[in-house]
């Protein structure tokens, strides 16, 4: 479980992944950046020729199966945490047919070996992630109309792309199980009145 930082963490962690494991000869031939993005940033085209590679978390929602989990903490807490199956767009930024081909299919490749995404992967950003903590990563479906629109309002036109999915990605709430007492009212007396009110 992590804290609100874990988007991000998942994001700048894949994108990270993938700079550390792109091959030098392929890097020295053409030089990539690897990037996570958000939504003001990714339908902006770069200022340069270079080659990169974008993730973007373009969407999140709630994993319907884990939604109303709890974990008992110490001292009267509960750990309701969120549980958010996070999709991402990968793309590819080119101006050479060879390089965005080459580095399209490198990329699928690579992240399709990466199955499970763990705390070596999530480390660039302080999440708060626990080390056993896992992440189930797959290719998603993912129509052409809905992938179009994604890319509207990019003045470039389409980029080569492919959608993931990430899941679970728990982002902790923790709450008490009861507020604490504040004040308690205590009322004596020292008969009790008989049933006829006598």
């Amino acid at each position: 479980m992590a804290n609100v930082q874990a988007l991000f963490a998942l994001a700048d962690g894949l994108a990270t992944h993938l700079a550390r494991a792109y091959p030098k000869a392929m890097n020295d031939v053409d030089p990539v950046k690897f990037e996570a993005v958000c939504s003001a940033t990714v339908h902006k085209e770069p200022t340069d020729n270079a080659t990169r590679l974008t993730i973007w978390p373009y969407r999140a929602t709630v994993n319907e199966h884990q939604r109303n989990r709890s974990f008992a903490l110490p001292q009267g807490l509960t750990n309701r945490p969120l549980p958010l199956d996070v999709h991402l767009l990968v793309s590819v930024w080119a101006t050479r047919t060879d390089h965005e081909l080459t580095l399209f299919s490198w990329a699928m490749r690579e992240l399709y070996q990466l199955s499970v995404v763990d705390a070596s992967v999530l480390s660039t950003v302080d999440a708060e992630m626990r080390p056993d903590e896992q992440l189930q990563l797959s290719f998603n479906e993912l129509s052409l109309e809905d992938l179009m629109r994604l890319w509207e309002g990019n003045k470039g036109g389409y980029r080569l792309s492919f959608p993931l999915l990430a899941r679970v990605l728990q982002v902790d709430i923790t709450q008490r199980d009861a507020e604490p007492v504040v004040a308690r009212r205590l009322r004596f007396q020292d008969q009790v009145p008989s049933e006829g009110g006598a």
